[in-house]
């Protein structure tokens, strides 16, 4: 079994090569925004090199290609999405731009919440004159109360293509119980316009909260576009180059589906990268014996948090994509501006020294990579502080311009500050350690989880080079640094399965309906099951994992509750009831639950796994400690507990062994990452190959 994923990021598109005796390959290529396609295969092309094979040989020897894609990430980021026209019950016009009063805080950091006076709302993806209401209406029940008057439909969605619409988003009320509506509307669009792009409610987004269903609707049709394409670009430099199958494509969910179907569903792939990243992480911590994770990914443009709690990585089921509130569920990563391309700035009004969110991205990159950047980033504050060998960096294939990123530091910041290169380039350090640990804090102290209590996992290109700091600021006692960390996320991907995640939304109140809520779950299973088939997963290797949303009556926010699959039972409703309270008490505190209220069930979710055979990993055995066959030399690294630069031991990442420990200071490199660690900190190599750190 032979498996390619490619993770195409905002700087690199990261491959990982498995075969199925273990031997793995992994390559980056720089990321090409024009056409992403182009450097997916470019990272491709660098893995056969590295196996001395050519790219059409490798790709045509491939059982599975994996893709994790960050196409409809740049159309929404760059608003450069489709022309949408959106069609509504009359009389709902407006509900999009109304939106919810919290849409003006949605997604946004403290810091940015802070500035009260630019606190906005999203600006419209489907402006006003592109929305028509149409006669019709159904009731709660799904019941039709005033029938559609498809003909004003039909002049309806006439006026918005003469308008130049290329998209069109149907969301109609209560279609989650009833699309009969929606469904005549999408079919009268597919017949008299059939070059027109229909993403409707019922197909998208099945389930009540009539602004979040219809932001969901929308975002789809607006990104469905620019993501076909990319992935049609993709299917076809693939076929050319030699991959005989059909590519799977990461969803947000945390699992892969085919490129056919991923086609026309966009706002499922928005976060597909990093999702890719905290199930290789899942899948990692329990082969080391690590039940709950906190998974940081430093990349050139943003840094990702994601956790793992008894095995399992949390799902956002109400995610926010650019302030818009949606209901489809994803694996829950939280991301800001601060990574290796993060450019540093003083803000005009206070004189103080900022780091973010702001990137140079792959085009032109940092000041070092001598591609024309003029603004100092963090990349190059770490080679100025020599944590980043100039001239091993990416294996050596890519010299970096220890002189340019000198230069651009002093030029933009130390006049300025008053301070030497060095102190600059280690403040921007901090700063942006500092902005790592606090959003660490924000995803585990905030939710009721004690840092201390998890394992973290530092992956990414700069992770390496920065956990020992925001890891030992957040208190955690373990960090694990994976083998393959630079392209971990692309690790992820290669090991995901196939999943689809299936809901309905059908109200009551508790004592639940038994019958009903069986029936409701049977059909989600076998929609579920349905699905993996068609992707190519018999019902024998397919798994059903079941949820459901409650909360107290006359409250807003839901807390989802795991559903045992099967026929339910009184007793499985009294547990349920049960574990409601006390994922409640976890996320609210001590005497928050109120049992009298009543509690209402909302929504019913069902996520079906197919196992990919992909190839597995077996750990070496633990050899002799001593790791001065790895050392290659040392270098002055500045570190700030040392009072500046100091004498460090460099070592080859390639050459340790299981069992190797290291004291610090130290930076261990690789062909695509370095890893430092702190005077006063330890690290040792496990069986697979990851570097163990206990924080200082």
């Amino acid at each position: 079994m032979s498996v390619i994923a490619v993770d195409s990021g905002g700087t690199f598109s990261d491959c990982v090569v498995l075969d199925g005796d273990g031997r793995i390959t992994i390559a980056k290529a720089p990321s090409t925004p024009a056409d992403f396609s182009v450097g997916v295969v470019n990272s491709v092309a660098a893995a056969a090199r590295l196996r001395d094979a050519e790219l059409e040989e490798l790709l045509a020897g491939a059982d599975v290609f994996a893709h994790g894609t960050t196409a409809a990430t740049n159309a929404l980021l760059t608003r450069t999405g489709e022309r949408v026209g959106l069609i509504t019950t009359k009389g709902h016009e407006d509900a999009l731009i109304i939106g919810r009063t919290i849409q003006k805080a949605a997604g946004l950091t403290t810091e940015e919440l802070t500035n009260l006076a630019r606190l906005e709302k999203a600006d419209p993806l489907v402006p006003r004159q592109w929305i028509r209401g149409v006669t019709e209406r159904i009731d709660y029940k799904g019941a039709t109360v005033v029938p559609l008057d498809l003909q004003e439909a039909r002049g309806a969605v006439a006026e918005l293509v003469d308008a130049g619409v290329q998209a069109i988003a149907i969301c109609l009320l209560w279609s989650f119980i009833n699309p009969a509506h929606e469904q005549a509307v999408e079919r009268m669009i597919e017949a008299d316009f059939p070059h027109i792009s229909v993403t409707a409610s019922h197909a998208v987004a099945p389930v009540i909260k009539e602004y979040e269903r219809g932001a969901t609707t929308m975002l789809n049709a607006y990104l469905s576009g620019a993501t076909d394409r990319h992935i049609s670009a993709l299917e076809r430099r693939l076929a050319e180059s030699g991959f005989k199958r059909t590519p799977l494509i990461m969803q947000s969910s945390g699992g892969v589906t085919s490129s056919t179907k991923a086609k026309g569903h966009a706002v499922r792939l928005v976060s597909s990268g990093p999702a890719g990243g905290l199930i290789g992480a899942a899948a990692m911590g329990h082969a080391l014996g690590f039940p709950n994770i906190i998974t940081t990914d430093v990349g050139g443009t943003s840094f990702d948090v994601g956790l793992v709690v008894d095995g399992q990585p949390l799902v956002n089921s109400r995610p926010v994509f650019d302030k818009y509130h949606t209901v489809l569920p994803i694996a829950d990563v939280a991301s800001i501006g601060a990574g290796g391309g993060s450019i540093a700035w003083i803000e005009p009004a206070t004189g103080q020294l900022k780091v973010g969110p702001r990137s140079a991205g792959a085009v032109p990159g940092p000041a070092c990579y001598g591609n024309g950047g003029e603004d100092p980033t963090v990349t190059d504050a770490n080679v100025v502080l020599g944590r980043i060998d100039a001239g091993s960096f990416m294996g050596g294939e890519q010299p970096l311009d220890r002189d340019l990123a000198e230069q651009v530091i002093r030029d933009r910041l130390c006049d300025r500050l008053g301070l030497s290169v060095p102190e600059a380039a280690m403040g921007m350090i901090e700063i942006v350690d500092a902005r790592m640990a606090d959003l660490v804090r924000r995803e585990t102290i905030g939710r009721g989880y004690d840092p201390r209590e998890f394992a973290l996992f530092a992956f990414g290109g700069a992770g390496p080079l920065h956990v020992a700091a925001y890891g030992a600021d957040v208190g955690v006692r373990t960090i694990v640094v994976p083998a393959f960390a630079s392209v971990f996320s692309a690790f992820g991907i290669a090991g995901s399965d196939v999943v689809t995640v299936r809901q309905a939304s059908d109200p009551m109140i508790a004592p639940l309906d038994l019958p009903r809520l069986n029936d409701l779950y049977a059909t989600l299973d076998e929609t579920a099951l349905n699905d993996l088939e068609s992707d190519g997963v018999s019902r024998d290797d397919a798994a059903l994992h079941r949820e459901i949303e409650l909360r107290y009556r006359g409250q807003v926010h839901e807390v989802r509750v795991p559903v045992p699959v099967g026929t339910l039972t009184e007793d499985d409703l009294r547990s349920i009831m049960s574990e409601f309270e006390v994922r409640y008490t976890r996320l609210y505190g001590k005497g928050t639950t109120y049992g009298q209220a009543g509690i209402e069930a909302r929504t019913y979710v069902v996520r079906g796994v197919g196992r990919l055979a992909t190839p597995s990993l077996e750990p070496e055995a633990l050899g002799p400690p001593d790791p001065s066959a790895a050392r290659v030399g040392e270098r002055e690294v500045f570190f700030r507990e040392a009072g500046g630069s100091i004498a460090t031991a460099v070592y080859r990442w390639e050459d340790l062994r299981p069992g190797h420990a290291l004291q610090g200071p130290a930076v261990i490199e690789a062909a695509t990452t370095s890893v430092l660690i702190h005077p006063g900190q330890t690290a040792r190599a496990d069986g697979l190959g990851n570097l163990v750190l206990e924080a200082m």
